[in-house]
């Protein structure tokens, strides 16, 4: 499996399926960057090359200039990385010849791996693509974007995308045959949960909130397809019902922030929002998903969220946008509530209606826990992963 950043999103999907790959008596390695998230800090099981992205991993750690996600620094990035891929591959290429390995599975979202696609198709292994975002970046597709994902989906053998959403996406968008397609739900996210349990007032107190605070948490990396305009315009109204909200904004800006400040002056609710716009370590998740008493999505755009899955291990009701990922994974009603997208009186009144009764509040968030302990374990998800390595095989 290669996942070359080490860290965020696709990285915790990643060290999850290989866990439960290699618990299923599958030979499984990952190829990753030299800076993993997980090394040291989790029980890792299989099989761990850090090969990617050694002199990108080098300048971030003994430069804090060249981590930060302004133009320069981040096109000064991709640059180095672009130079450093195609002898990462070379690498891994040869690892798998020497391990005979059969299948290179990919998990990324970067077109870069185009490189790795070919190369490996050449070297007649047989190359599964996990597509985690049908528009990668989250942002406008052109023209020659579409042609070069065209023709690296092509030349996979299998494609495995998180919702029935999704494949009908990629089929529009880039034409991949319908058969190749498998679709796999996100896996749950319970890893996050630490061995000592906080209770809501517990973590909201080392936040500096009361008890009386009702909290929302607006989590993960901050984009423009993420929505956080939205609920920071719903906030009014939620601050009318319900005076003593507070809104927990906890993540890593990926583009510029003034935007969302100007927001909050202009809607005065600058001492309703908690502001933490740093990456978070895996091992300082919890305490922000233990505070909320809510999880907001209000996104414009999604295949699948890994921060559903958070909120879902720890037992949150979530309130989210009414787009086809999440409509699949959210039981409208039941775990919480579906908004149209852009409806801001809804998104505010379905928050309002969540943080007012604590009866239901209790009744959703034990529902995601069901879900996530049920529909997306993730020994369901290996299940189906290994079923797409054996069509492939055969």
């Amino acid at each position: 499996m290669i996942e070359p950043l080490g860290d965020g999103g696709i990285a915790h999907y990643s060290f999850n399926l290989l866990n439960a790959l290699f618990q299923k008596g599958e030979d499984v390695q990952l190829a990753t960057a030299k800076e993993y998230e997980f090394d040291c800090k989790r029980p890792v099981l299989f099989d761990v090359s850090n090969i990617m992205f050694r002199t990108a991993s080098v300048l971030s750690k003994r430069i804090s200039w060249f981590n930060r996600e302004t133009k320069l620094p981040s096109i000064i990035r991709r640059i180095i990385k672009l130079v450093e891929y195609p002898i990462n591959i070379v690498e891994i290429m040869s690892r798998a010849i020497i391990r005979d390995i059969d299948i290179v599975h990919f998990q990324s979202v970067n077109l870069v791996e185009i490189i790795g696609v070919v190369a490996f198709r050449m070297l007649k292994r047989k190359v599964i693509f996990t597509i985690h975002n049908v528009m990668p970046r989250h942002q406008k597709l052109y023209f020659y974007h579409k042609f070069l994902y065209r023709v690296m989906y092509y030349l996979c053998h299998e494609i495995i995308i998180h919702s029935e959403k999704g494949r009908e996406e990629i089929i529009d968008l880039y034409g991949v045959n319908i058969n190749k397609i498998s679709v796999i739900p996100h896996g749950d996210y319970k890893f996050f949960l630490p061995e000592k349990q906080l209770s809501t007032n517990e973590a909201k107190s080392i936040l500096g909130f009361t008890p009386e605070n009702k909290t929302i948490l607006f989590f993960g990396a901050i984009r423009g397809n993420k929505g956080l305009k939205n609920i920071l315009l719903a906030m009014p109204y939620i601050k009318e019902q319900i005076p003593e909200v507070r809104l927990m904004i906890v993540g890593e800006p990926m583009e510029s922030y003034g935007a969302y400040k100007a927001v909050i002056d202009e809607q005065q609710i600058k001492n309703e929002v908690f502001e933490k716009l740093d990456y978070v370590p895996n091992e300082d998740v919890a305490l922000y998903f233990f505070a909320g008493d809510l999880i907001v999505l209000p996104y414009h755009e999604i295949t699948q969220s890994g921060i559903l899955q958070i909120a879902y291990a720890f037992g949150k009701p979530v309130v989210a946008t009414d787009l086809g990922g999440f409509r699949e994974a959210i039981e409208n009603g039941q775990n919480g509530y579906l908004v149209p997208l852009n409806n801001i009186q809804l998104l505010a009144e379905r928050c309002v209606e969540i943080l007012a009764d604590k009866e239901k509040q209790k009744r959703m968030g034990e529902y995601s826990r069901f879900l996530s302990d049920t529909r997306f374990a993730w020994d369901s998800i290996a299940d189906k992963t290994i079923g797409v390595y054996r069509k492939c095989m055969a």
